[in-house]
């Protein structure tokens, strides 16, 4: 409806960038997440990124579409199908600080605000741009929080090295990293109030207060499926109709990743 208003009144609803290198394609499967932790629930979506239900499925298959009632629709986004697929993810949101403004929405992670803050330093955060949750789809599963997140690895099992890992995880740690913006912890015990302004304190109590949380389902997925996943948004944006055949085309690399698995697992 929101959608619909804006472009009665003259403008365009969204901003969709993916273009992201090697990775080009990867906000379109948050968009595919959101939607689907919101219209198929949390089972199902586990289900999904375990591939214990094929990606023909008619949930999947709902998910992809609801994302494509906007993502391939010329009226909904700035520039078009064209300009989705060739923007690059972080420069997406610029049109909205135009004047008159290119688009009024733009679907994306926590970190995007330092992409915002570093192209736009006067911009006051909560006063000349805020945010919203991802709305609810089905009742019955609310507004669950989609996650991810940066990982570190341990490659030297030694005592000095275990000391900084617990430390990064820590508290006191994350709180640091926390005042700096651009980044949500997941440590219960850093207090909403280190955050450096409103935008970031609400999303951090929205993190920590989410009855349902899940990570990213594409970073779950084996890298084969999400190479596929990423390619097959892509070819989407650009065909919707063959929306069938991509989904095919997805479970196939799973199934084949997965008889890679039990092959190396046997040997």
């Amino acid at each position: 409806a929101l959608s619909d208003q804006i472009i009665a009144d003259g403008g365009t609803p969204w901003c969709i960038g993916l273009e992201a290198g090697a990775a080009t394609g990867w906000p379109a499967t948050d968009w595919i997440e959101d939607i689907m932790l919101r219209s198929a629930g949390p089972d199902v979506y586990d289900q999904w990124w375990r591939h214990e239900i094929p990606w023909t499925d008619e949930s999947i298959q709902n998910a992809w579409e609801m994302f494509g009632t906007i993502a391939t629709n010329e009226q909904y986004v700035e520039g078009g199908t064209v300009n989705v697929l060739a923007t690059n993810f972080g420069e997406s949101p610029y049109p909205m600080f135009e004047d008159p403004p290119g688009c009024y929405m733009h679907r994306q992670a926590s970190f995007i605000t330092d992409f915002i803050q570093e192209q736009f330093p006067d911009l006051e955060p909560g006063v000349d741009y805020t945010f919203f949750p991802f709305p609810e789809i089905d009742p019955e599963f609310g507004v669950p929080a989609l996650s991810a997140g940066d990982l570190i690895g341990m490659f030297n099992d030694t005592p000095a090295a275990r000391s900084l890992m617990e430390w990064l995880a820590s508290a006191e740690a994350q709180t640091i990293w926390a005042e700096r913006g651009g980044f949500l912890s997941a440590n219960n015990e850093v207090s909403p109030d280190v955050y450096p302004d409103d935008i970031h304190r609400q999303m951090a109590e929205i993190l920590q207060e989410a009855e349902v949380v899940r990570f990213d389902a594409s970073d779950l997925m084996p890298t084969a499926v999400n190479d596929a996943f990423l390619g097959g948004v892509l070819e989407y944006i650009q065909n919707p109709d063959t929306l069938p055949t991509i989904l095919q085309n997805i479970d196939q690399a799973a199934q084949q990743a997965e008889q890679e698995e039990g092959t190396q697992t046997g040997q």
